[in-house]
């Protein structure tokens, strides 16, 4: 692992509440990897690490631990581990999924894990699909994506996983990827409901997080995967709308935030400034130093895991 100060990010846990899926760890795994880490870095509580962060005294096997996208997995088997252990990390929030309409990224992740025997095997219909739409087109596309050694930052992605986030977020607007994903769930008989029920923690444990010591930060409204994609004030509305959810929700102000997919332009760093929010992480290694404290490193747990095997 890089010897650069930074974050360890975490996402997708699984027991038997919550079942396994492409990356996700179990509580034993967490447990090691927290090991493995100790004794190569310093695990800094969340606050501790800005406090240092901001006095210019982190070194460079200082680190911390941050969770995003508020989910239920996270509070269910990583918390318990985190607070036997006293280490308060960083939770990041999107808040449209306390809402009424959540965004469907975690949802079609769901599906994905629920009705395929494996990742491929949705890769094999949902590619299909989209080459039956316009071939010439998606033969285009392939080529020109071949030519850009995409999402190089991510080594822990397939070459599948590389292809399908190059067509969501680049080739097909939303509302096309949002057709093909729907009528491929109803094609499996897929519970929508039920994953919304299950996928994300309730606004009483983000309060319990935070009452527990752990920093809530702000992760977007709706977690675009392309924020850089939005104009300023779409962008503006997307972090105004999560500061008010939180701040409200928690009774106190919000000063730490992470980009959703490590996507941004100068324009979220001006309204990340105004807000303002005084710590800021990207979502990969693949610029080691923090460019401003609205940009400091995180490496995935998906690397440190593949570290740890070797």
């Amino acid at each position: 692992m890089d010897c650069v100060s930074h974050s360890v990010m975490f996402h997708h846990f699984h027991n038997a509440q919550h079942l396994p899926s492409q990356g996700s760890l179990s509580s034993s795994d967490f447990i090691q990897m927290i090991d493995w880490l100790n004794d190569r870095y310093s695990i800094l509580n969340a606050s501790d690490y800005k406090k240092k962060f901001e006095n210019s005294t982190l070194n460079v096997t200082d680190i911390c631990l941050s969770f995003d996208d508020a989910l239920k997995c996270q509070f269910d088997i990583a918390f318990p581990i985190l607070e036997r252990l006293g280490i308060e990390s960083y939770f990041f929030v999107y808040s449209c999924v306390f809402s009424n309409k959540p965004d469907f990224l975690e949802i079609y992740r769901d599906f994905r894990t629920v009705c395929y025997e494996n990742i491929d095997e949705f890769y094999i219909d949902f590619f299909g699909v989209v080459k039956s739409m316009d071939k010439d087109m998606y033969i285009a596309q392939n080529a020109k994506y071949s030519s850009l050694n995409y999402l190089s930052a991510f080594p822990f992605y397939s070459e599948n996983d590389k292809w399908f986030r190059y067509i969501r977020d680049n080739y097909l607007i939303k509302n096309q990827y949002e057709d093909i994903m729907s009528a491929l769930m109803i094609k499996k008989d897929f519970d929508v409901n039920l994953a919304k029920q299950k996928l994300w923690m309730s606004e009483n444990d983000l309060v319990t997080l935070d009452s527990s010591g752990h920093t809530i930060g702000l992760h977007s409204y709706s977690h675009p995967t392309k924020m850089s994609k939005l104009n300023k004030s779409e962008q503006k509305l997307q972090y105004q709308r999560n500061y008010k959810h939180l701040s409200e929700l928690l009774g106190k102000s919000i000063n730490s935030m992470s980009h959703p997919c490590g996507d941004y332009n100068q324009d979220t760093l001006n309204i990340l400034k105004e807000i303002p929010i005084e710590i800021g992480f990207r979502s990969n290694m693949s610029i080691k130093e923090a460019r401003s404290p609205l940009e400091i490193p995180r490496d995935d747990h998906a690397n440190v895991f593949k570290l740890m095997k070797r």
